[in-house]
């Protein structure tokens, strides 16, 4: 018996970014449970289960025989969680969101006005192609072609880069914690 499998809109869209995150590649439905992404369209290097919300590497889930595996092999590469599971926690009082977007908007927003200058703090911390805040829109990434697409406004004259995985949004917020003077994981602490 065929085994449907659905997911929601904001979950696939995680779930093909972490499949391919620089957004090249071709999808093809396998079945009712499964799409094959790769550059190639006849040839699929990697697989997402619909029913374990996963992704895994093509070849794991193919059988010796050429066949698609039914038992497809939970993922190496896990997304962000579903949409409205997120929240953050600052002095005790608890903040719900919608999606990691709006999580990472409202704690950034929250960290500013408990600690006023946090902001000003973080726009000097530059990971490997992006900062998280900025005055201008275009110093938050290094590829200009990204501002039309993922720069928001903040608060104050404040813009936040939103093209951001579950982990990439923990590991911005911690350090948006540390800049506000926070313990993480005490006085600071996410769903994530």
């Amino acid at each position: 018996m065929a085994n449907l499998s659905y997911t929601r809109t904001p979950k696939l869209a995680d779930l093909l970014k972490a499949a391919d995150p620089q957004g090249v590649m071709y999808i093809r439905v396998l079945n009712d449970n499964t799409l094959a992404l790769g550059a190639d369209p006849l040839k699929p290097t990697k697989i997402i289960d619909l029913s374990g919300e996963s992704v895994a590497p093509y070849a794991a889930c193919v059988t010796a025989e050429g066949r698609l595996d039914e038992a497809l092999p939970r993922a190496d590469i896990r997304p962000g969680r579903r949409s409205g599971d997120y929240w953050f926690e600052i002095g005790g009082k608890r903040v719900q969101c919608g999606s990691l977007k709006e999580l990472l908007a409202e704690a950034l927003r929250t960290l500013e006005r408990t600690q006023p200058g946090t902001l000003t703090i973080l726009a000097k911390i530059r990971g490997r192609s992006r900062r998280i805040v900025a005055r201008d829109p275009h110093k938050l990434f290094t590829k200009p072609h990204l501002v039309h697409d993922y720069a928001e406004t903040l608060d104050g004259g404040w813009y936040y880069g939103t093209n951001n995985s579950a982990r990439e949004t923990n590991i911005w917020l911690q350090r948006a914690a540390e800049c506000a003077g926070l313990e993480w994981g005490t006085e600071f602490r996410t769903s994530l």
